[in-house]
Formats: C-alpha cells, sequence, structure tokens
C-alpha cells in the first residue's frame, strides 16, 4: 500500500511540475523547433561499415596549401573513403559555388581570414583518391562567404583530422 501512495503521489509531483514549466512565450516572429517527421528520405542509401577508422591528424603551417597538401596525403595513403573537418587561419583562397545554368561561379578570398569550418569526404574518382571540401570563412567584421574549397592558403595555422573508413579499398 506505501508503494501505491508514494506512485501517486510521484505521478501527482509530476503533472504539478508539467503544469508549472509551461514553455515561455517566444518573441515576436520566432518558432519551436517541431519534432523531426520521419520517412521523408525513401531515396536515401545507407552503407555500413564496421572496424576501427585511421584517423590523420594534420597541422599546417603558414603558405601551405590545403588541398593541396590534403591531395598529396590522401594518395600517398591510398585513402580510399572518409571524411575531413578543421579549422584554422588563411592568407586567402578560392571557393566556388555550382552554378545550376553549369559550371562555378567565383568567390575569391584576397585577405586575412578565419576558417571558421571545414568539412568534407573523401572519395575515388577517376581511379585515384579525391577530396573534396566546403568551407565557411570568416571576416573581421563577422561577416562570411562559403563555397566548394579549391584552394585555400594557410596562416598562421589550419588543424584538419581526415578519418579514413576505407583505406587501399573495400577496407583494411
Amino acid at each position: 500500500m506505501k508503494r501505491i501512495v508514494a506512485l501517486l503521489a510521484a505521478l501527482g509531483a509530476n503533472v504539478a511540475l508539467a503544469q508549472v514549466q509551461a514553455p515561455a512565450p517566444l518573441p515576436d516572429g520566432n518558432i519551436r523547433l517541431p519534432d523531426v517527421q520521419t520517412g521523408l528520405a525513401p531515396k536515401m542509401r545507407v552503407a555500413e561499415t564496421q572496424g576501427t577508422a585511421h584517423v590523420f591528424d594534420v597541422n599546417f603551417s603558414p603558405g601551405d596549401e590545403i588541398m593541396s597538401g590534403l591531395t598529396d596525403l590522401v594518395r600517398q595513403h591510398n585513402v580510399t573513403s572518409g571524411y575531413v573537418t578543421g579549422l584554422g587561419g588563411l592568407s586567402g583562397a578560392l571557393l566556388v559555388w555550382g552554378d545550376p545554368a553549369g559550371g562555378f561561379t567565383p568567390i575569391p578570398i584576397d585577405e586575412k581570414c578565419e576558417l571558421i569550418s571545414l568539412l568534407g569526404h573523401v572519395a575515388v574518382r577517376d581511379g585515384k583518391p579525391y577530396v573534396h571540401l566546403h568551407a565557411v570563412v570568416g571576416f573581421r567584421d563577422g561577416s562570411t562567404k562559403a563555397g566548394h574549397v579549391v584552394e585555400a592558403r594557410v596562416a598562421p595555422l589550419a588543424e584538419i583530422s581526415i578519418v579514413a573508413t576505407s583505406i587501399g579499398g573495400a577496407g583494411h
């Protein structure tokens, strides 16, 4: 009987707490995040692999070019799949935006900027390991630019990790 009374008391406390903690009103124009709707990606494909990933932590110095260095690394180690993440500082870069009309729209960066976010993956293209990167760079005034990375010159440093999920083909 004591257990039932304790359970009822706990239930009553939870109901009272829920009533007290009603969501606060939001500022005009703001919304609450809705629950994620599931089942809306019927064409999604998933490839599951098991095993331990091989991680390359790469440190770039002033004047180094990131795309060149990472391409050298993945080809020397025959990394055939993986993902890339990083940050740092740049003296300049060439980003591009894939134009649906065809080709790429250049986004030249000719000044010191922060490499706020560098994300990408490693795959095989034309039989060779290939690095595909996108970046967000930030400027002194807080503005940003983003795009596909063609070139990124380091200043003063960049710290990048490649998590290789396959080395030399089907797995390692």
